[in-house]
């Protein structure tokens, strides 16, 4: 199971009802930021949230998605966190991160990995027992990445018809979760008859681009995707600003083929009006989608 909040849906600017990029994932007991806008910290205890964050994932170095982050490794290293805190981004963000330690005079006792990122093609950039993630460069005015968190699959026995054969749970069982026929009392347990594989949940956090199939591939079959939507459809130099508008977001929403949608990075110019809301219904039947959508507010909460 994946659980998420968002902590900001806003783009460059902050505003009353959103505040900047940013959402808290939490995973198999880690926890992780996906952008870390600023006011971040803020919107963690608003939210009631732990601040012990395991792993952040920076798509990009423009301000608004990662003003947050000094904050962060300051309040850490005040908490003397024992934990190791991993920060992944695009080329050069290992010398972002030195920079932010040099201008706030840190000091720092913090176990602080930084990994800078290139992925021309999808690549897994993190692997654990129970989920991986993976990244890939998108198009933005500066280098940008995207990133997708997926369970992994797990093979479960059948109960039940364990059962049937008079046999009783145990650990001998483990070889059939590994895919393995056993014999057990003389009797073969065939893995194929006796087992079934639990597909993991994914999630795709994208944002910002300009309008490209070629990323197609990377969010297809995902079951939620977040997805920027900056502009509405009245925009039409979203290209130009390297950015979405909403009918080219929900073009490639429907060609991902997640279950859920959710539209971020709204522009400030939408704040008090509903016209986004309205041109992506119109957009939603026009194109003749099926995925369930939403513009979610901060502190909004969902699971995969």
């Amino acid at each position: 199971m994946i659980e998420y909040v968002f902590l900001g849906t806003s783009s460059a600017f902050p505003t009353v009802k959103r505040n900047h990029p940013g959402v808290y994932l939490m995973i198999n007991g880690d926890r992780i930021l996906l952008d870390c806008g600023e006011g971040i910290q803020r919107q963690v205890r608003k939210a009631g949230l732990s601040p012990s964050i395991d792993y952040i994932f920076i798509t990009h170095w423009h301000g608004d998605h990662s003003l947050g982050l000094g904050g962060i490794i300051q309040s850490l290293n005040m908490m003397k966190s024992s934990k190791t805190l991993k920060i992944f981004g695009p080329l050069n963000t290992a010398n972002s991160v030195k920079n932010i330690m040099l201008a706030y005079k840190f000091y720092n006792t913090l176990d602080l990995k930084v990994i800078s990122l290139n992925a021309p093609k999808e690549k897994i950039i993190l692997t654990n027992n129970n989920y991986e993630v993976s990244a890939i460069n998108v198009k933005h005015s500066v280098k940008c990445i995207a990133y997708k968190i997926k369970e992994k699959d797990v093979r479960n026995i059948y109960i039940d018809k364990i059962a049937k054969k008079g046999i009783k749970p145990g650990k001998f069982l483990s070889k059939l979760k590994e895919g393995k026929d056993i014999v057990y009392n003389g009797i073969k347990l065939k893995y194929k008859e006796l087992t079934y594989v639990k597909r993991g949940k994914s999630i795709a956090y994208v944002t910002d681009l300009r309008y490209s199939r070629e990323i197609i591939p990377f969010i297809k079959g995902v079951d939620t995707l977040i997805l920027e939507s900056t502009f509405g459809e009245e925009f039409n130099k979203s290209y130009e600003f390297f950015h979405l508008n909403i009918k080219e977001a929900m073009l490639l929403a429907k060609s991902s083929g997640a279950k859920e949608v959710q539209f971020v990075h709204t522009s400030q110019r939408y704040e008090n009006d509903n016209s986004m809301v309205k041109s992506a219904a119109a957009i939603y039947s026009k194109l003749k989608c099926n995925f369930k959508y939403s513009f979610p507010d901060d502190f909004d909460k969902f699971v995969v």
